[in-house]
């Protein structure tokens, strides 16, 4: 932390450059206006880049902001990556380059000799965000304090998996003046109906399998493949993958119920061995993983998960429909 601070203090007219991942979530774009707020602070000539595009319920918080889509690295002097260090999410960014990074995913192959912040162990982004700006004595105003109150709720699926650490850093951002309720109408999003379109083509496509007590569905749609997993969690299923297929990209999104990880079941570490299958990467965390790649071999993905179960529960597999 320490070696990050003292490098963003000796930034001073030099332009400075933001970027998150492709389909941009909320504790992505909290955790960029945030930092680029405190940046302001330090008179810091910065700017905001996504890959690609940003997700629809992060739309409400990057409305007041002007956001790069897919710009160029090589116009900054400076280059900060955040909720991110792997490159597949951040393929469109032309000249990519890292300067720093700052994650709360596992190292990525953009993390080399560049200054990292990274902590697997928190539950957002945004909390990383908010260490930081204490570090540099930034005014966490309530502007600030409701963005990065954002990105905490968000990641934390609206404090269900929050744990001491982040209701003490909540507490503290509360203290700002800021109300609870004005985030919690921040992350409001009105429903889609192509979301719940796809999410019912989901289900009518989707595999069931049973692994002890585990419920495990696989399904192929072509878009919102996070809605979706969420959809089959919420109707019981203990493990959702859902396959987005693409023209020329395969995307994986996988949710699970938190019992798993009384099971040691981490789709964090099954995702980093599917993005090897797919040719492309993949991650994300212990309830969330995800993959992206060039290969369309579902099959094998299929397969290589339900056999990571079984012999972790010594359970055979047993298919429903």
């Amino acid at each position: 932390m320490q070696r990050l601070v003292e490098k963003i203090k000796k930034i001073s007219n030099e332009k400075t450059l933001i970027i998150t991942h492709h389909n941009a979530d909320i504790d992505a774009i909290s955790s960029a206006i945030a930092l680029y707020l405190g940046l302001k602070q330090l008179k810091i000539p910065v700017s905001i880049g996504v890959s690609e595009s940003i997700s629809r319920p992060a739309k409400k918080i990057a409305n007041d902001y002007n956001i790069l889509i897919d710009p160029d690295c090589s116009k900054f002097k400076n280059i900060i990556l955040v909720d991110t260090s792997v490159s597949e999410q951040l393929k469109t960014i032309k000249n990519l380059r890292a300067d720093i990074i700052i994650d709360h995913h596992p190292k990525g192959d953009l993390v080399n000799n560049n200054i990292s912040l990274i902590d697997p162990n928190k539950k957002s982004c945004s909390e990383l965000i908010y260490a930081l700006l204490k570090k540099l004595k930034i005014n966490i105003n309530k502007k600030i304090a409701k963005i990065i109150l954002a990105g905490m709720v968000a990641d934390t699926a609206h404090l269900k998996l929050a744990e001491k650490e982040q209701f003490k850093v909540i507490l503290e951002l509360l203290e700002t003046g800021v109300m609870f309720s004005d985030v919690l109408k921040l992350l409001e999003t009105p429903q889609d109906v192509s979301e719940v379109i796809a999410g019912l083509k989901a289900i009518k496509n989707s595999n069931l399998y049973k692994i002890g007590d585990l419920l495990i569905s696989f399904s192929k749609i072509g878009s919102h493949e996070a809605y979706s997993c969420r959809l089959f969690i919420k109707y019981g299923v203990d493990i959702a993958i859902v396959f987005a297929i693409k023209k020329n990209e395969l995307r994986i999104s996988s949710r699970g119920k938190k019992r798993i990880l009384d099971l040691g079941i981490s789709l964090s570490e099954i995702f980093k061995e599917i993005g090897h299958i797919i040719d492309g990467s993949g991650g994300g965390h212990d309830l969330a993983g995800s993959a992206n790649g060039k290969s369309k071999n579902i099959e094998e993905v299929e397969k290589f998960i339900l056999n990571t179960i079984s012999k972790k529960l010594n359970k055979k597999i047993k298919k429903l429909y």
